[in-house]
């Protein structure tokens, strides 16, 4: 098995992360206090919740969620990695669809958005297909690429920061819940790590925390810009760390708006790739005698055309209910299990 380094997952998972504070911040009140707090409660939340994986990773470091489960049960062990493809279908799916959505609304006459997400699907499938140190180079090559375009973002806008712009009001426990809710439904990377432990080389459990804290720091960084630039354009705004490159300008370029961009396609292409890896991963845990990239097409062109034909009907609105759905796989896949198998007895032979 060919591992990454403690550095290369912090990457991965903080990129997994960091796809919906850059693409999607909806900023759903008057101002951004409640979204601040939630930020908060959340993480505190998502460190505690990763704490059974963690225990579960030092029992088992070479086996992942699925194979520990198939072990103690076959069929039950089927179940779970059908369930771990099933969440990565709908992640991606969801992710295909935000993106397919932010092309719409921004780049309305570049292309269709579903030669983009059909673009993004394709290469993430050839990631997938090379394994998990191609999707490491790469998340490094974007991890840098996005740091890049952060700083000269954030440089080009010093000068038109202002506490002027900052709206509060008295935060309400209704809208800080709802921020919460939000925040822990896009924990995905509770279904990651479970799956991915293995193939890191040391410090697998601090590699998630460090991805926290990065991502808590950039979360509040790009939050804070946005509301000292944009001010109550928030209120309007569907998509506010974008709309920092229309304000932003240099003495050579004008806009800085379309250097973000490939910045956010590399973050969703490594996303997607991820994803698409943990489904073949499970997928050929519980079913041995067929070959991996089998199962790595099925779920390709599945969760592509889910979001297809959600793009080709313009159906971009992500439900409550969808929303429900991946928080209770994710509690129940990154929590509940983890928690059942690192109380359990200890290796047993895998089953035949």
């Amino acid at each position: 098995m060919r591992k990454i380094s403690f550095g290369q997952m912090i990457t991965i998972l903080f990129l997994s992360r960091i796809f919906y504070a850059m693409t999607f911040i909806p900023f759903m009140y008057s101002d951004v206090t409640c979204q601040v707090i939630g930020f908060s409660i959340s993480t505190a939340i998502e460190c505690l919740a990763v704490i059974p994986v963690i225990i579960l990773y030092k029992k088992h470091p070479d086996k992942n969620l699925c194979q520990v489960a198939y072990e103690k049960s076959k069929i039950f062990g089927i179940l779970i990695c059908v369930a771990f493809a099933f969440a990565a279908v709908l992640v991606i799916n969801r992710l295909l669809r935000y993106f397919g959505y932010f092309m719409y609304v921004t780049f309305p006459d570049f292309l269709p958005s579903w030669i983009v997400i059909g673009a993004i699907a394709i290469i993430s499938f050839y990631a997938a297909f090379q394994g998990i140190e191609a999707i490491a180079r790469s998340a490094g090559i974007a991890f840098g690429f996005f740091v890049l375009s952060f700083i000269i973002v954030t440089a080009a806008l010093w000068t038109k920061m202002s506490f002027t712009n900052v709206i509060y009001n008295y935060p309400s426990i209704k809208h800080i819940s709802h921020e919460v809710f939000n925040e822990l439904s896009k924990f995905t990377e509770l279904l990651l790590f479970p799956i991915l432990y293995p193939y890191i080389k040391e410090k697998a459990g601090k590699s998630i925390y460090a991805a926290l804290a990065l991502k808590l720091i950039f979360v509040y960084l790009i939050t804070s810009i946005c509301v000292l630039t944009l001010g109550s354009y928030l209120n309007i705004s569907k998509f506010p760390f974008f709309d920092l490159g229309t304000y932003a300008e240099t003495f050579l370029i004008e806009r800085l708006d379309a250097f973000l961009l490939p910045a956010w396609i590399l973050i969703a292409f490594i996303k997607t790739a991820l994803f698409m890896l943990i489904a073949k991963i499970a997928l050929s845990t519980g079913f041995k005698k067929v070959k991996s990239n089998v199962f790595l097409l099925i779920i390709s062109v599945a969760a592509f055309a889910a979001s297809l034909a959600a793009v080709l009907q313009e159906k971009w609105s992500y439900s409550v209910l969808d929303k429900t759905v991946i928080m209770i796989l994710i509690l129940i896949l990154g929590v509940v299990l983890p928690l059942v198998y690192c109380f359990g007895k200890g290796d047993e032979n895998e089953t035949e």
